[in-house]
């Protein structure tokens, strides 16, 4: 979601929230549609193609935000509102079909950018869709459950394995790695993964002893004495404050958690983490959502929704105030401008997606990665 990719998800956010919404003379949902057409052109022609006229499936690839899997969903998506149920159809059908395979490899990772915690993000994305095209079957054969299923069942065995090779029982049944690395935040590790595992309490409850310990585990045990998280277990550096790594993707975590678990001690803990986050969080990495300002407001508004205390609300709108400011702070070089300066993840297209949600909360549902209203 760093290209043309991100930008149609974007623009169909904004059709989503105001169908009359206009740039010049095109709709929302005409750019957004154009965005898709454009990044699925690109990727055929990036691509060698197999008989089937589609490029080859990465083994280990499966994830929404850095593989073809979340082009495909948000082409379902986009698809489905122009009218054109066959491509939408087409899209979903190779996203459990095609990537499963991905998705289950043992070389696939287990974490919410590349690996098999992006995959369930981007199960849950299309869930609604397949759904309601199922409904106008007489015999609906979706097997989205069975295959949602099948990779949290593969997280957790492959958590559990890694816990015992590592020696890590004493203090976490469940340990995933990514680059030989335990990574606790939500872009490579604990907190990403946990918090997908919990948007499927139905699915996981026979594993939900492991992920509730593993969970206390994160929250509890490994905050360090100034507040925050390290990036990977056991480092004393713990610089980074941002969605990616540090408080804020804990935060979403201690929120998810308190849904499910029902227990004080989590929504405390996530109350906690917003205002530390307000009172450090104001990074100099620009206004993107994985390691900017808009990201970082999206833990204000996680934790507003679950206490209705107007003090995160207007948190996140302060944040916001500091997007609306980005080109007179870059040029300040108060923002160093980031690799993808105009992508929803990396640049510019965060602060549109915040801005946009702030704009139209009333509307929002978390389904996806709890507190990114995408889903």
């Amino acid at each position: 979601m760093i290209g043309t990719a991100g930008l149609s998800l974007l623009f169909l956010k904004l059709h989503e929230r105001d169908p009359g919404l206009m740039f010049g003379a095109k709709s929302t949902l005409t750019i957004a549609d154009e965005y898709i057409d454009k990044a699925l052109t690109t990727y055929m022609g990036q691509n060698k193609l197999t008989f089937d006229g589609l490029p080859n499936a990465i083994e280990h690839e499966c994830s929404f935000l850095c593989t073809v899997v979340g082009l495909y969903a948000v082409a379902a998506q986009v698809k489905h509102h122009t009218g054109d149920q066959e491509s939408s159809k087409r899209y979903l059908d190779l996203i459990q079909s095609r990537y499963l395979k991905a998705a289950l490899s043992p070389k696939t990772p287990n974490e919410l950018f590349y690996g098999r915690a992006g995959y369930l993000y981007s199960l849950r994305y299309i869930s609604g869709l397949i759904n309601l095209m199922e409904e106008d079957k007489e015999n609906p054969v979706s097997q989205i459950s069975q295959i949602i299923s099948s990779v949290i069942e593969c997280i957790i065995e492959d958590g559990k394995r890694t816990a015992v090779s590592h020696q890590a029982t004493s203090y976490t049944p469940l340990l995933w790695i990514w680059l030989d690395y335990p990574y606790v935040g939500a872009s490579h590790g604990f907190a990403g993964i946990l918090t997908m595992l919990l948007q499927f309490p139905k699915q996981c409850q026979e594993y939900m002893s492991l992920i509730k310990n593993t969970t206390d585990y994160i929250l509890f045990k490994c905050r360090q004495v100034n507040g925050n998280w390290p990036s990977i277990l056991s480092e004393t550096s713990n610089d980074f404050i941002q969605f990616c790594h540090g408080a804020p993707g804990i935060c979403f975590l201690a929120c998810k958690a308190y849904e499910v678990f029902e227990d004080e001690e989590y929504l405390n803990l996530a109350k906690e983490i917003a205002d530390y986050t307000y009172l450090h969080g104001r990074t100099r990495k620009g206004v993107g959502l994985c390691h900017g300002i808009s990201g970082n407001a999206y833990p204000f508004l996680s934790v507003y929704q679950l206490t209705k205390d107007q003090k995160y609300l207007q948190y996140a709108f302060e944040y916001a105030e500091i997007c609306i400011n980005w080109e007179m702070k870059t040029n300040r070089e108060e923002f160093v401008v980031p690799d993808r300066p105009w992508s929803i993840f990396e640049g510019l297209g965060g602060s549109a997606w915040l801005i946009a949600d702030l704009l139209y909360w009333d509307r929002e549902v978390f389904k996806g990665f709890s507190g990114l209203t995408d889903v």
